[in-house]
């Protein structure tokens, strides 16, 4: 396998000088080709007010092991409100010690996530995460903006009716709008006592592990982050990848990118970045990778790729290096210090055996171990 793609204007990567000096001064610039070319921005952001409300806390749940909390945020801007729930099951005696805490982003059903735990899920195994001594966030996407095309009018768009029609090219799309759902979700568990807001991982699937990759790049918060088959768009390197590319995402999927990521369809060779460059914005924190085998959409390989390729940033911290790694084989993985990766044989998803391997990288890191 290749190791790393020698791409022509593709700064900072294929300099000579190419050092951590050089790409901590360049990498700002990469976040804003980003947030300019492909997830877009939040509009008029600086008018949006935030507050928080927890509506409910109950305990009893998990045979007794866990308390949920139901918080409530509330978003206005000019004299309009919008509200979104968010769950949160922690762990019995958290309130004498603080628990990292694992955030979800909820994509498909709620039979995924049952908030109630009437239908427990391997999807979002939050009875794992408690006995394992994790507290368990989930944030449901579509409760804060929906996943089909309508027009940029329902749910949390309401409050920007201005944009409704004339969207500027770098207006978010879906993707930043539950990416900065997920960043208030931080601000609450960043200020709850019974959490470590040190050790603060996110996680998501699919269009959700395109979003908690968006999310990571900009909230330095965010200890771990964890993206499992997020593919084209996501971890995937668009150049020479098969299965799904920016044309088929692009007019499958128009509302959860900017208007500019469109002209890159079929014109992959003259992007300035390549999703590498998402991943390289983690470092030096946390990153894990996950992937299946016949998920010839997403492109495994591409993915394995863009991970391999990433790395020479972490090892600039000295936070990992994959230079010498192969690609593993199914229900194989590794981890290289700030890195972690697996491959499972299957079609696209996450369950339990995921999981496992999600919370022993965080369990390496969070020195959980050691208490």
């Amino acid at each position: 396998m290749e190791i790393y793609y020698d791409y022509k204007n593709l700064p900072p990567f294929t300099k000579s000088d190419f050092n951590l000096d050089n790409w901590k001064k360049e990498a700002p610039g990469v976040l804003e080709l980003f947030r300019n070319e492909v997830y877009g921005k939040i509009p008029d952001e600086q008018s949006i007010k935030v507050s928080f409300r927890v509506a409910e806390t109950k305990s009893g749940f998990m045979e007794n092991r866990a308390t949920r909390k139901i918080i409530e945020v509330s978003v206005k801007r000019n004299g309009m409100e919008f509200s979104f729930p968010f769950y949160l099951f922690l762990p019995n005696g958290a309130d004498n010690k603080p628990v990292p805490v694992f955030l979800s982003l909820l994509n498909f059903s709620m039979s995924d996530g049952d908030p109630a735990r009437h239908r427990i899920s391997q999807f979002w195994p939050a009875e794992v995460l408690i006995g394992r001594g994790y507290g368990a966030a989930a944030l449901f996407a579509h409760e804060v903006a929906s996943d089909f095309d309508e027009g940029f009018t329902s749910k949390i768009y309401r409050l920007f009716p201005d944009y409704a029609e004339k969207r500027p090219p770098d207006t978010g799309g879906s993707i930043t709008t539950w990416a900065w759902a997920m960043s208030r979700v931080i601000d609450y568990l960043t200020s709850d006592p019974c959490v470590n807001s040190k050790e603060i991982a996110i996680v998501g699937h699919s269009r959700g592990g395109k979003t908690s990759l968006w999310c990571g790049a900009q909230d330095t918060r965010v200890a771990l982050v964890v993206s499992s088959c997020s593919g084209c768009s996501g971890t995937a390197i668009t150049r020479g990848k098969t299965g799904e590319r920016i044309g088929n995402i692009t007019s499958r999927f128009p509302y959860w990118f900017c208007g500019n990521y469109a002209k890159y369809a079929n014109q992959e060779d003259t992007m300035p970045f390549d999703q590498h460059m998402l991943l390289a914005l983690v470092a030096p924190r946390l990153l894990y990778i996950s992937g299946r085998s016949y998920d010839s959409w997403c492109d495994p390989k591409a993915e394995y790729l863009s991970l391999k390729n990433a790395s020479r940033v972490f090892n600039l911290y000295a936070k990992g290096d994959l230079s010498n790694i192969d690609m593993p084989a199914p229900e194989k993985g590794f981890v290289s210090a700030n890195i972690g990766y697996h491959l499972k044989s299957g079609e696209h998803g996450m369950e339990e055996y995921d999981w496992e391997r999600f919370i022993n990288f965080a369990d390496m890191h969070f020195n959980l171990l050691e208490n």
